[in-house]
C-alpha cells in the first residue's frame, strides 16, 4: 500500500466516526456476502486450515465454520475502523475488562509482567482500550507495517489512551526504558515467524506450528510473571476479557516451555467457540526444518 492507501485509510477513519452501529453491521453483512460468495476472499485458504484443524468435522460443519468465520472477520474489520474514533466512555461500555484486578498485587510490589494474546475476537479494540483497565504502564510489542506513513498514522490513533508501542526488533530497548516503573508488555503471540529455523515448534491444532521464539525468551530473561488474555464476543458489537496467569516464574522455565503453554492455552480458546480467530491467515504456509529440535 503507498502514501495514497494511508490517505484513503485516514478518510475512512474520519468517516466511521459518524456511522451509527446498526448501519456499521449493514455494511459488514454486504461486505461479508462480497467477500465470501463474490470475491470469495482467501476461501481455499480458510477451508483448508478449518479442515486440517479439525479432521473429526464433516465437510458440512467445516463450510458452516467457514461462514461463521466470515461473518467476524467483516464485523471485526469495521469494528476495528470505527474503534479508531470510538469515545472513550463507548469503548468501555463495548470492551469490558472481568479481572483486571489480576494485575493489583504485582503493580503494588513495583513489578512488571508479560501479557499473551492472539488474532481472536476483536483485539483491536483490546490494543486500544487495555490502558484504561490497569494501574501498570502498557507498552504493546508489534510488527511494524511496510508501509512507514500508514504505519505511523495506525500507531498515533492506537496511542490515544495511553499506550506505549515498540516495534518487535526494539522489545528489549522497551523493557529497559520501563525498568523503573511496573509496566505491562503485551504481545499478540500467534503471529508467524519468517524464520523457521529459530522458531518454536508445537503440535498445535494437529499441526506442526512454528511460534515467535521472542515472547519466551523475553519472559525467562526478564523473570516477569506472563498472562493470557482471553476475549469473548457477548453479542455483536460486545465482548468481554478474561486474564489468566500461565507462568509465573520464567526463569525457572525452560527453553520453548512458555510457547507450548500458551499454544496450549490458545488451542482451548479456540475449540471453544471456532470462528473468532482468523483462519485467513496463512498460519501453515512454512513447514517444519528437518534440523529443528523439539520446542
Amino acid at each position: 500500500m503507498q502514501p495514497a492507501g494511508a490517505f484513503f485509510l485516514k478518510i475512512l477513519v474520519k468517516c466511521f466516526r459518524f456511522v451509527p452501529f446498526w448501519l456499521l453491521f449493514l455494511l459488514s453483512d454486504v461486505l461479508r456476502f462480497l467477500l465470501k460468495h463474490l470475491f470469495q476472499y482467501r476461501k481455499k485458504v480458510v477451508l483448508a486450515n478449518l479442515q486440517n484443524s479439525f479432521p473429526e468435522k464433516t465437510p458440512a460443519e467445516i463450510n458452516r465454520l467457514a461462514a461463521r468465520f466470515y461473518h467476524h472477520f467483516c464485523d471485526v474489520l469495521l469494528e476495528s475502523i470505527k474503534g479508531l474514533t470510538l469515545p472513550k466512555a463507548e469503548l468501555q461500555r463495548r470492551f469490558v475488562y472481568r479481572n483486571p484486578e489480576i494485575f493489583l498485587p504485582l503493580f503494588e510490589k513495583n513489578r512488571s509482567a508479560i501479557l499473551l494474546g492472539s488474532h481472536y475476537g476483536n483485539w483491536e479494540w483490546g490494543v486500544l482500550s487495555f490502558p484504561m483497565a490497569v494501574r501498570h504502564e502498557v507498552a504493546g510489542i508489534y510488527k511494524p507495517l511496510k508501509n512507514k506513513v500508514l504505519d505511523n498514522h495506525l500507531n498515533h490513533l492506537r496511542k490515544q489512551w495511553g499506550l506505549h508501542l515498540a516495534n518487535m526488533a526494539q522489545a528489549g530497548r522497551a523493557v529497559v526504558q520501563m525498568k523503573n516503573q511496573p509496566c505491562i508488555f503485551v504481545l499478540i503471540a500467534d503471529q508467524t515467524p519468517s524464520d523457521v529455523n529459530n522458531a518454536h515448534w508445537v503440535e498445535f491444532l494437529h499441526q506442526g506450528t512454528p511460534f515467535l521464539p521472542g515472547m519466551d525468551k523475553l519472559a525467562r530473561q526478564t523473570g516477569y510473571p506472563v498472562f493470557y488474555f482471553e476475549i469473548k464476543r457477548v453479542r455483536r458489537g460486545f465482548y468481554e476479557v478474561v486474564f489468566s496467569e500461565l507462568c509465573p516464574n520464567p526463569m525457572e522455565a525452560e527453553a520453548g516451555e512458555i510457547t507450548k503453554i500458551f499454544a496450549r492455552k490458545l488451542e482451548t480458546t479456540i475449540r471453544r467457540n471456532p470462528p473468532d480467530w482468523l483462519w485467513s491467515h496463512r498460519r501453515w504456509k512454512r513447514k517444519r526444518p528437518p534440523t529443528n529440535l523439539p520446542g
